[in-house]
């Protein structure tokens, strides 16, 4: 008598994996594919996982186990090989940079915790920096990523000059209310005092455009934030800056969202969500806290600081006039500021519509959310800012197309214009220094649609190529793949130098 019948109803799956290859294929992609219900997609799944013919990876993605460790692949040009290539080409072997970089403690130090973002470095790595450069008397510092100030706030607490560039509106204000250190304590405890006043006055009102509004809220919530929204002065003097952004700083904890870093929901809802109006008198007593030990510091205080609005490519500082420049610019295919800071948008004002949210994001350095019009002419290159860019976009163009249905087709676009984005930031932080003069910046590597993306090693040959010396490339931490946990990433620091011959 024949046996039961082997259940090959996995086999179609496998198959599908096997199509998609490093990229692998969530259960929605694979239930399309083989046109079958997502329950019994699920089902055979866990059935091939327990046989080790499958494993989960990354955000619900799941390959072949064979796919599962990239770098013992032949077909993967793994960061080693490009970390010795890099040695090769550009003469300078990979380092490590021993001190703190992340930014996690930024939420509690002084003046820096005014307006948490939770993006780039920490103020130790700048003031460790700032002490270790040979910087002249008062010398003058540029940031072209200024984001909420953490630069320009050891610039002036260590005696010197900043400049810094910044297109998110929210940010930039968060960055000239935290290096305005003349603001009087007393002025802004009685400016805050009479707003929180005026705000329990005032009736609910409507809430901004945005469609989860009453997701991202308690209903007692949302109408104490209209009242404060509706009591906000206007963006006039200092005390009605420094109310703003403590508005500002209220939102994301009294809502059931979360920075970490990207914007969502995280873990379970409190039993009880934080008071809007306690919220807001936290944040003053903060401030007036920390404009006090300011004043303590005020006979070292440097230049107040300029913090341009406006696009980093784009830079209206003098040619000559900057000793040293410090930075930490978006990573390739990586955060969605606008996405991420759209509350302090919506809420402050400076965005009314989606329409308005698209375009911000647009204007920015690309992202993987950056509308599919904005890479058109990125699909079919004739020139990139790198020889390396090439292979690394035919390789995602590739794995895209092996995998048949992907988020987007265009991520090699995205990846070409984030390169092509930075390339005239190069040139103005260039033109914008002394000679001598040192420009670091702290920026990732990436996995993109199965690839690896050597950001940082990129980045740094791009700023030889626009005149730049390279001096180091140090590694500072490790970091975890967003596609797939098992495989590593990294944090560097670039040093690059401005030749005393230049012009």
């Amino acid at each position: 008598m024949a046996g039961p019948a082997r259940d090959d109803s996995g086999a179609p799956l496998l198959e599908a994996l096997a199509e998609t290859g490093a990229i692998g294929s969530t259960v929605r992609q694979l239930a399309e594919r083989v046109e079958r219900p997502r329950v019994d997609v699920e089902r055979h799944l866990a059935a091939l996982s327990v046989d080790g013919r499958v494993v989960r990876i990354g955000r619900g993605l799941w390959i072949l186990r064979a796919f599962e460790q990239l770098d013992q692949r032949s077909d993967f040009v793994d960061p080693t090989a490009y970390n010795e290539r890099f040695e090769r080409e550009d003469g300078c072997a990979l380092g490590t940079y021993r001190g703190a970089i992340t930014s996690s403690d930024n939420g509690s130090a002084p003046v820096h915790r005014w307006w948490p973002y939770v993006q780039g470095y920490s103020a130790q790595f700048v003031a460790a920096l700032l002490t270790a450069s040979d910087l002249p008397r008062r010398a003058t510092v540029l940031d072209p990523f200024s984001g909420s100030g953490t630069t320009a706030v050891e610039v002036r607490r260590a005696g010197h000059r900043a400049l810094g560039a910044e297109i998110l509106p929210p940010a930039v204000l968060a960055a000239r209310v935290k290096t305005r250190f003349e603001l009087d304590p007393r002025h802004l405890r009685a400016g805050a005092a009479r707003f929180l006043r005026r705000a329990r006055a005032r009736p609910a009102g409507a809430p901004p455009f945005l469609r989860e509004t009453a997701r991202h809220f308690a209903p007692p919530v949302l109408r104490a934030l209209t009242q404060l929204r509706n009591a906000l002065p206007e963006d006039t003097t200092d005390v009605g800056r420094a109310v703003r952004v403590a508005f500002g700083r209220t939102l994301i904890p009294v809502s059931r969202l979360r920075r970490s870093p990207c914007l969502g929901y995280g873990g379970p809802e409190p039993a009880v969500l934080p008071d809007p109006f306690e919220e807001m008198a936290g944040a003053f007593g903060a401030m007036e806290a920390d404009l006090e030990l300011l004043r303590s510091e005020r006979d070292r205080w440097g230049a107040a600081p300029t913090i341009w609005q406006g696009d980093a490519r784009a830079l209206p500082f003098r040619r000559g006039s900057v000793d040293l420049a410090v930075t930490s610019p978006p990573y390739v295919n990586g955060m969605d500021y606008v996405m991420n800071y759209k509350l302090d948008l919506a809420w402050l004002g400076y965005a009314t519509s989606y329409r308005d949210l698209v375009a911000l994001r647009t204007a920015m350095v690309a992202c993987d959310n950056l509308p599919r019009g904005a890479t058109a002419e990125y699909l079919s290159p004739d020139r990139t800012p790198d020889p390396w860019l090439p292979e690394i976009l035919r390789g995602i163009r590739a794995n895209v197309a092996r995998k048949g249905t992907y988020r987007r087709d265009d991520v090699h676009g995205i990846v070409l214009r984030y390169f092509a984005d930075l390339l005239p930031v190069l040139h103005r932080v260039h033109a914008s220094l002394v000679p001598g003069g040192r420009f670091v910046l702290v920026v990732g590597d990436s996995l993109l649609a199965g690839t690896y993306v050597p950001g940082d090693l990129l980045l740094a040959r791009m700023g030889a190529s626009v005149g730049f010396r390279i001096v180091s490339v140090e590694v500072a931490r490790s970091r975890r793949s967003g596609q797939r946990r098992s495989f590593q990433l990294r944090e560097t620091v670039i040093t690059l130098e401005k030749p005393r011959s230049a012009a």
